[in-house]
């Protein structure tokens, strides 16, 4: 299971709306601009906090800190579908193209077709209702809060 802390943001319906900080190597290796992540990052947006809906079965409240996690089979069958399958089927309608002596221009527009064709299934299998479900993390635990330092004031 990989678990990752989170921050309630609302609860609403039996869901509670968390809200999970991105922790990145590049804000702690010190490569900066050569990091590869850090320009890509830069190309999408610096937002690092991503928004989940989870189902609550804890009876949580805004602010609760919060544990979340998905089964590591569930993750890596998802990283397939929108990784893997895509390059092969780029790759398999390429090779085909090859194979059947087509020139070079209607090879590359084989991939791209096989490239758009994998993305497609991608889409039909991490998408639609049960798909959704099966990879979407689920509440594991609250954070245990630490209790509040006792201060004691000074007798007038």
């Amino acid at each position: 299971m990989i678990e990752q802390d989170a921050t309630v943001l609302a609860v609403a319906d039996g869901a509670a709306l968390v809200e999970v900080r991105r922790q990145s190597s590049c804000g702690a290796c010190g490569h900066g601009s050569s990091c590869g992540t850090a320009t890509v990052a830069k190309l999408f947006g610096n937002n690092n906090a991503t928004r989940l809906r989870v189902l609550d079965h804890l009876g949580l409240a805004a602010g609760d800190q919060v544990v979340i996690g998905i089964r590591s089979p569930v993750l890596v069958r998802a990283s397939l579908a929108a990784y893997l399958l895509p390059l092969m089927t780029l790759l398999g309608a390429a090779g085909a193209a090859e194979a059947a002596g087509l020139s070079d221009v209607a090879g590359a527009a084989g991939g791209v077709l096989g490239l758009l064709a994998g993305l497609w299934l991608a889409g039909l299998i991490t998408g639609g209702s049960g798909a959704r479900a099966r990879f979407r993390p689920v509440l594991l635990r609250r954070v245990a809060q630490p209790p509040a330092p006792f201060v004691e004031l000074p007798h007038p």
